[in-house]
């Protein structure tokens, strides 16, 4: 697929760890490695969001659900969408959680899965499998699913 291609063209970039600049975020899928700059992130209610931009162009959007804690991410809650070539329609990858689908009035499966959700600190992370999806974030038919985490910091408010 187009996706997995890009995938590819993804590696040798900045590594990922434990510590990391503010207001980036690490993004992983398969063996490949994205550094993206944030371009906003922040706490609306228990809904933790996150938008970033690579220098390429991609662009990654998140949600972390929250538990009433404020900390414990809740899976269902939580969904992902990169867009590796926004000037094209082909080019994107999601995983969402159940009630993250359902709330975007989205029907059938959602697309991909979401393994682990965590808020540590200022830093959202979550890991699970994503699937290439249409301009409408359905999943494509027979899209093979490929392993993700995102780790992102955002320390400074907006």
């Amino acid at each position: 697929m187009l996706v997995s291609s890009l995938l590819v063209g993804l590696v040798g970039l900045a590594g990922c760890g434990g510590e990391f600049e503010d207001r980036t975020a690490v993004v992983e899928i398969g063996g490949s490695r994205q550094t993206y700059q944030v371009d906003s992130c922040g706490l609306d209610g228990e809904t933790v969001f996150l938008v970033a931009r690579a220098p390429d162009g991609s662009v990654v959007q998140g949600v972390l659900g929250l538990a009433d804690d404020g900390a414990t991410g809740v899976t269902p809650s939580t969904g992902l969408t990169i867009d590796l070539k926004p000037d094209t329609d082909d080019t994107r990858v999601a995983a969402v959680g159940q009630e993250a689908w359902e709330r975007r009035g989205a029907a059938g499966p959602p697309p991909g899965a979401i393994a682990a959700a965590r808020l540590r600190g200022s830093r959202l992370q979550f890991d699970g499998e994503v699937v290439d999806v249409d301009a409408f974030d359905r999943p494509v038919p027979g899209a093979e699913p490929q392993p993700f985490s995102v780790d992102a910091r955002c320390d400074l408010e907006e």
